[in-house]
């Protein structure tokens, strides 16, 4: 692809939006000062509107920290904090789009199969996986047999085999990522689609607006449909400014070819995912590759997500395949997103997870923004001997993000938890694996966002002989690591720590 020879149009946007953001924020700090001034009965009603509010929320989401936050914020500037809360903090979604993705998305039963035998065959092996696989199932998700599953610990791993298969397509090429940007990689990737469409495959291209708005052309849409490649962008950031549309992302990354090859994990189409070593740094992030039967939930799960931008009615049977693979091991692909609210099957499945292992519990993620419900439990595993370590990143693309994930350290660490930073550079892996029987990968980090306001995908794996690579990768990975001392992280100064708690407080509305 020809590159433009700026990326104007994204940094018009994303002036836009800090604008239009900050634009707010004086208007309800202006608003505030006038009611304080002018119209104490109408000060003194929001005022009670707050109070309510927060009695709401706590009736309604009486365990959840993001919540806690925004009770805090709303209760130190009652009325701002009210008003912040409408715009950017609820979790419900009422616009008439969203109400539509909501009633679209809730299909996915009539879409993936029953499996019953495959259902009986995984509880009979691992009865003791039985509540996790249950619970998911009632969720509307499937448990699939008949399928093999090969991982990868490094992206340039994952897109040597990808290649591979894109080149082999017949019939038709799913791509969905968060980020797609510009250079060796995407110009590999984009080579081939370019050709597979002159010769009559199906390709389409769904990617998040806001993820890729610094990193590609203005006319990258232009482009790729004059090739006859069908591209839409999640959630565009300029058209719709309120709540929904400004938080609400798609950070799934899933790719399927011919309904027969599945791929999920971590990496976006970026060359810092394939490259080992960048300025010195080594990124690490991890893949899978699925082929068989339940290659057709990923498959799905991309044509429901295609169809809450385009407003087209999908045939999706016309992309079934009933090829199958000769595989061990059971699979569980999902996708969670704000649409589940109250209930987030992502975050509930983790934290049973994490209270059914018996003997260690090995979690990989770059951020470790969770609750206190969250942090109870794996401290409560710990205190039972379980072996439990966490590794995150030393190095960190948001600072406030580290100084959050570090406020739980101390509790974790107490608790016996071992937590290690990786230090060559940057761990962007998404993996709980635990007592050599099951584990999740996918594209759901260990923070709110990807629990509460993203939508994400992720597989869970029992059984499966791919286990064993995926430990393997994770010793390895301790081996260059760094360990964290309890004695020496609490002799942190102390303006540190406050730093840190005040970008805890602040979490959700950044």
């Amino acid at each position: 692809m020809k590159k433009s020879p700026t990326i104007s149009d994204g940094i018009f946007r994303i002036v836009i939006v800090i604008l239009v953001v900050f634009i707010q924020f004086v208007l309800l700090v202006v608003f505030v000062a006038v009611l304080k001034q002018y119209t104490i009965y109408a000060f003194f009603l929001m005022e009670l509107a707050g109070v309510i509010e927060v009695l709401l929320l706590v009736d309604k989401n009486k365990t959840s920290e993001y919540t806690t936050k925004w009770l805090l914020v709303i209760l130190i500037i009652p009325v701002l904090g009210h008003l912040l809360y409408l715009l950017w903090g609820r979790r419900k979604i009422d616009s008439k789009k969203s109400k539509r993705i909501h009633r679209l998305l809730s299909t996915r039963n009539q879409w993936l199969s029953d499996n019953s035998q495959a259902v009986h065959e995984l509880q009979q092996r691992f009865p003791e996986h039985k509540k996790l696989s249950t619970y998911l199932q009632k969720e509307g998700f499937t448990v699939y047999k008949n399928t093999t599953c090969k991982y990868y610990p490094l992206g340039k791993l994952q897109f040597d085999d990808m290649l591979i298969d894109l080149n082999n397509a017949k019939r038709f090429i799913f791509l969905e990522y968060f980020t797609i940007s510009e250079g060796p990689l995407w110009n590999s990737i984009h080579r081939v689609l370019k050709e597979k469409a002159s010769a009559g495959v199906e390709i389409r291209l769904l990617y998040d607006d806001l993820g890729s708005i610094l990193t590609l052309p203005d006319n990258f849409i232009q482009t790729l449909t004059n090739e006859n490649i069908q591209v839409l962008r999640f959630n565009a950031v300029h058209k719709h400014l309120s709540r929904f549309y400004f938080n609400y992302r798609n950070h799934q990354k899933l790719a399927v070819i011919d309904g027969q090859i599945g791929y999920t994990g971590g990496n976006n189409l970026a060359d810092e995912y394939i490259k080992a070593v960048q300025g010195g740094d080594q990124r690490r992030d991890s893949a899978i590759r699925l082929t068989g039967d339940a290659v057709w939930n990923l498959t799905v799960t991309f044509l429901q997500m295609w169809e809450t931008e385009s407003n087209a009615t999908e045939n999706y049977s016309r992309y079934h395949t009933d090829k199958m693979a000769i595989g061990d091991g059971f699979y569980l692909p999902f996708n969670d997103g704000p649409m589940n609210y109250p209930n987030n099957p992502t975050e509930a499945a983790y934290r049973q997870m994490i209270y059914s292992a018996q003997n260690y519990l090995w979690i990989a993620t770059p951020y470790l923004m969770i609750d206190d419900l969250m942090v109870d439990t794996l401290c409560f595993v710990s205190r039972s001997g379980v072996d439990v370590r966490i590794i995150t990143s030393k190095k960190w693309h948001h600072f406030y993000e580290n100084m959050v994930t570090h406020t739980h350290y101390s509790k974790l660490l107490e608790a016996g938890i071992h937590i290690y930073e990786y230090t060559p550079g940057y761990i962007h892996a998404k993996t709980i694996l635990s007592d050599d029987t099951h584990a999740i990968t996918g594209s759901v980090n260990m923070n709110y966002h990807s629990f509460y306001l993203h939508f994400t995908n992720g597989v869970w794996i029992c059984g499966a002989p791919m286990l064993t690579d995926m430990k393997k990768d994770i010793v390895e990975t301790l081996t260059i690591c760094k360990e964290i001392s309890f004695q020496a992280w609490e002799k942190r100064p102390l303006h540190i720590k406050l730093i840190e708690k005040f970008f805890r407080l602040l979490i959700p509305i950044l």
